[in-house]
């Protein structure tokens, strides 16, 4: 049972970021490899007896080489979800990804099930540490990280509830080529050049996905970025930086991953929040795969809100270009979501 929240979200963003007591230590843990060390903050409320077991949740970032913070373009959302949390009286970990800040290794090579792994590790050293409860450890994963907090809470019955901001619940395959034809759109294209930036991506993630040796498809892949380059008239570097994205072990893995049979494994409560202005997310290819998965889950609560980006921003279109020149931090809408569905669960 989750202990109820002892402000509204929306005014412990504020009040976390103008001096209430938050007790934060830098950690150090084993990651889903004997080999990786992950560094975190795991922070508490300041003004709670050490002595009195705490509710606590682990923060799972979206893709991309994320610090602890999940910082881009100046945003810092894990920061400030840490901050509110922590007001509320809840313990919070938050990690850099491996390879990124105060964590080792490297993402070379690295996949979706390696991250999940690191995710995994994170839990299991949240549940040994003094002061917390390991009955009330919760998941939050954001993009990316809410594919992974289901992988976990499938297979570990201890985790106690599960929030996921903007989750993918279709094939990666799917996703892309709407960010391609999203992208497109944003930049001012028409709707025949964003449907040819569609099926442009498509043919790439043919090459990609083809049961054909690897130098194979490694030659398919440069001639096809080569077309690309001399028909947009690209410099040299977009080859080689796209070949070593796209040809990942990572980006390969995320293409033909569903999400929703593992989404449909969670029992538990789920939040599920999708931003209705979500261009890398979209509510409209996601929405319905994840009520579908969800189905026979009477915990899982499904919404989308209103006037958010991906990254739960207050937006004017939703455009990734925005994200640089937005100012605030993350929305209410979001924090009032949040603090609403926390109180319901007692």
């Amino acid at each position: 049972m989750l202990a109820l929240l002892l402000l509204p979200l929306a005014a412990i963003a504020d009040h976390a970021l103008h001096g209430v007591p938050m007790a934060s230590g830098e950690v150090r843990f084993t990651g889903g490899s004997e080999l990786i060390t992950l560094a975190g903050t795991l922070s508490r409320p300041g003004n709670v007896p050490k002595d009195r077991r705490l509710p606590a949740v682990v923060l799972i970032h979206g893709s991309g080489p994320n610090d602890r913070d999940e910082t881009l373009y100046g945003h810092k959302p894990f920061l400030t979800l840490a901050q509110a949390f922590t007001a509320a009286g809840y313990a919070v970990l938050r990690y850099d990804k491996r390879g990124v800040g105060a964590s080792n290794g490297t993402q070379k090579g690295v996949t979706l099930f390696d991250y999940a792994d690191d995710a995994e590790a994170a839990f299991d050293f949240l549940r040994r540490q003094p002061g917390i409860d390991p009955a009330r450890i919760g998941l939050l994963g954001h993009s990316e990280g809410g594919m992974i907090a289901p992988m976990i809470a499938a297979r570990r019955v201890e985790v106690a509830w599960l929030v996921l901001l903007a989750p993918p619940t279709v094939p990666g395959r799917e996703i892309s080529q709407y960010q391609n034809a999203q992208s497109a759109l944003d930049r001012g294209a028409s709707e025949k050049s964003a449907l040819e930036a569609a099926d442009e991506a498509a043919r790439l993630f043919d090459i990609l996905t083809a049961d054909i040796p690897e130098f194979e498809r490694d030659a398919r892949l440069l001639a096809a970025l080569q077309r690309i380059r001399e028909v947009r008239q690209l410099p040299e570097a977009f080859v080689e930086s796209q070949r070593q994205t796209l040809n990942s072990n990572w980006f390969r893995q995320i293409l033909t991953y569903d999400p929703a049979p593992t989404l449909a494994k969670v029992d538990k409560p789920a939040l599920v929040l999708f931003a209705a202005l979500d261009h890398q997310v979209a509510p409209a290819l996601n929405e319905g795969p994840a009520r579908a998965a969800l189905k026979d889950n009477p915990a899982a609560d499904i919404r989308v809100l209103p006037g958010v980006n991906h990254l739960f921003l207050r937006t004017q279109s939703g455009a990734v270009s925005e994200y640089p020149y937005i100012k605030g931090g993350l929305a209410p809408v979001l924090l009032d979501a949040l603090q609403g569905w926390l109180e319901q669960r007692g």
